[in-house]
């Protein structure tokens, strides 16, 4: 029977294999430690053209999708200690390389190094150098105490400002003198051809987010109308996220996205198009409560959400939120009829650019509430949820003055 020394030993030279095997070449002559793996900034325009087959469709996400990448290269991916769930959500990976990426995790541990990843069967080279930005290889632990949750976010190094100015140089028809047809005054722009956007946001990965929004589409007048819900830019936004606060796993205030199942009721997320991985254009990632930090004017809840673990292997969410909402109306030409005024279609462009469109801006009251129920298996390859939701729409405004 071998001795403890000599089990001991050759523990020691399986170890110093497996470390060989991924990081031979990269052993630093003099302390034998890793080298760290060099994060270069992402082309997102490129990632964009792969991830999606129709590259000129008006329909495909690019905002979210910028916004999902650029959260991810702020705040990486742990490859160590990310749920399935998680790894899905990644919209660079295929549903074969996440089990792969799992089994290996299961069966050798947590990774020591990124370049570890080649050992890990279906991520080739090409794959690691896509997913190299936005994902690191961490310690297991939790995040440690840093202090109050002010002084976190005073010292949170993960600070981004973004500030867009659009223009175009000629002049479009919109912006230009108004005219009459058929003795109507033909419809023009209310605003400047200036478009303007400005986004900060300060987060750390399973801790916090904390950022606001604030945009100005071209056409659009900037105006203090405070009846109308417009405090200057035509787009207003605000979020504030906690979590891993014990069993309350998550927390979000002001505006918020919720991604539920696949997508039947709740799924207000990027979702990917058509590809050549069908199981992952088919199964969308279930990531519950998520802060919204985008520019779109349509795909968010407004309230409060927040997600509480029941027990080891179930989790519950609550959620509510009510805003205002675009949308046609009309007035209707039956005395009979219970109401006066009626919306004929919701409006989901955002634009609010002509009188018109000014006219519809918020129009309608929507209050949105329900809940989640889910149950996740130890080995991750079982899911079950539950979701309810109710909806309710109402004028938004009794009297509307004219903009």
């Amino acid at each position: 029977m071998p001795s403890t020394a000599a089990l001991f030993a050759a523990f020691a030279s399986l170890r110093w294999l497996r470390c060989a095997a991924v990081l031979t070449g990269l052993l630093l002559p003099s302390f034998g430690a890793a080298q760290e793996f060099p994060r270069r900034a992402p082309a997102l325009d490129r990632l964009a053209q792969e991830l999606f087959a129709e590259i000129q469709s008006d329909q495909v996400p690019y905002e979210d999708l910028y916004g999902t990448l650029l959260t991810y290269y702020q705040s990486p991916l742990n490859l160590n200690t990310a749920t399935p769930e998680e790894l899905r959500a990644l919209p660079l990976l295929s549903e074969k390389q996440v089990g792969a990426l799992l089994q290996h995790r299961q069966a050798t541990g947590p990774l020591l190094s990124v370049y570890e990843l080649q050992a890990v069967p279906g991520w080739d080279v090409r794959t690691i150098a896509r997913v190299a930005p936005f994902v690191t290889v961490a310690s297991t632990s939790p995040n440690s105490v840093r202090g109050p949750l002010w002084q976190r976010i005073k010292i949170e190094e993960n600070n981004a400002i973004l500030l867009r100015y659009e223009r175009v140089l000629q002049q479009r028809k919109g912006y230009s003198p108004a005219d009459t047809f058929q003795g109507r005054p033909t419809l023009r722009y209310l605003g400047s051809p200036d478009a303007l956007a400005l986004r900060y946001r300060v987060s750390h990965a399973h801790d916090f987010s904390l950022g606001f929004t604030a945009e100005k589409d071209a056409g659009e007048p900037l105006a203090w109308r405070p009846r109308q819900n417009q405090f200057g830019p035509d787009f207003l936004s605000a979020h504030f996220v906690l979590y891993q606060q014990g069993r309350l796993k998550t927390l979000a205030l002001g505006d918020y996205q919720l991604q539920f199942g696949q997508g039947l009721l709740l799924s207000s997320g990027l979702a990917q198009g058509k590809g050549a991985e069908t199981i992952t254009s088919l199964r969308r990632a279930s990531l519950g409560v998520r802060p919204y930090a985008a520019l779109l004017e349509n795909t968010f809840f407004r309230g409060a959400a927040a997600t509480y673990q029941l027990a080891r292997r179930w989790e519950a969410s609550a959620f509510a939120s009510r805003k205002n909402i675009d949308a046609n109306t009309r007035q209707t030409t039956d005395s009979l009829a219970q109401f006066d005024e009626f919306s004929s279609s919701l409006l989901v462009t955002g634009l609010h650019r002509t009188a018109t469109e000014i006219a519809g801006r918020q129009r309608l009251t929507e209050t949105v509430g329900g809940g989640h129920l889910s149950y996740l298996s130890a080995d991750g390859n079982l899911a079950l949820g539950f979701t309810a939701v109710a909806t309710h729409y109402g004028n938004a405004f009794q009297k509307r003055a004219e903009p």
